[in-house]
């Protein structure tokens, strides 16, 4: 089976990753909006630092000045973010980016507009490509939700609705993982051991901050994160295909792992 482009490259550290969140609201500077999701975003502007601080709005104002990608930490995890205030730059980056697989923020004013042209000119981007499953990767956020059920009900296989920001958050963390997770059975299916070990480590520190989220565990408040049953599936995963390392990769390996996550990349600030 050809690798997707999705799998390139195994080493994010020196180029930009091929996952992407687009963000569409005109009201994502408002330091009012989105106060939870906003936290969760982490730049580093030098790239010999490992410290990450957590994006300003000033940030997300240059995003849509400069109408581009800016590579950022989510989770402890690197992605490519974009942000938009309008209808017409965000289809022209979903045009520019079909090979990228896609996490789709957006306000439900703009989405009732936008969703429906997205789902239909870009279908692909949020259909699996093996099993023509659709993913539920659309997150529209809004202060009533019945507001917007006539016009989510034609698109339910793509879209999810919050008006809880800090719900919206915590799901998506807990579906991007999910995503890193097939990714890995995926490529170790294509004996692409390395790839399918990083993407389970995405995976691995992505689900550290669901299950800190679902157990209501607060910055202000620190306590150990009680290890949930689909964490130590994801650990007995690792240390499987860890065994299948060349030993000298795996003893590497092994060196590197998030079990204390001192070094996850978590925006500070």
């Amino acid at each position: 089976m050809a690798q997707s482009p999705l799998d390139i490259p195994a080493d994010h550290d020196h180029k930009k990753p091929n996952h992407m969140i687009f963000w569409l609201d005109a009201s994502i500077g408002n330091p009012k909006e989105y106060t939870h999701l906003k936290k969760a975003f982490g730049s580093n502007t030098d790239p010999r630092c490992e410290t990450w601080t957590m994006l300003n709005d000033e940030d997300y104002h240059n995003m849509l000045v400069e109408d581009d990608a800016v590579t950022v930490s989510f989770g402890g995890v690197q992605f490519l973010l974009q942000a938009f205030d309008n209808e017409k730059d965000c289809l022209k980056a979903f045009e520019a980016n079909q090979d990228k697989h896609i996490f789709f923020i957006t306000s439900g004013k703009l989405g009732e507009h936008t969703v429906p042209k997205v789902i239909e000119q870009y279908r692909n981007i949020f259909t699996d490509p093996i099993n023509n499953k659709p993913y539920s990767s659309v997150y529209v956020y809004c202060h009533n939700i019945e507001f917007q059920l006539e016009w989510t009900m034609d698109y339910l296989d793509y879209i999810q609705v919050f008006n809880f920001d800090a719900d919206l958050l915590q799901r998506m963390t807990r579906d991007i993982a999910e995503y890193f997770i097939e990714r890995c059975k995926r490529l170790r299916q294509d004996t692409d051991i390395e790839g399918a070990l990083q993407r389970l480590h995405w995976a691995k520190r992505l689900w550290h901050q669901y299950d800190k989220m679902d157990q209501n565990i607060s910055t202000d408040k620190p306590r150990p994160v009680k290890e949930s049953q689909k964490m130590k599936e994801i650990n007995k995963l690792i240390e499987e295909i860890e065994s299948e390392l060349p030993k000298n990769e795996s003893d590497e390996d092994a060196a590197n792992s998030d079990n204390d996550y001192t070094q996850s990349g978590e925006p500070t600030g």
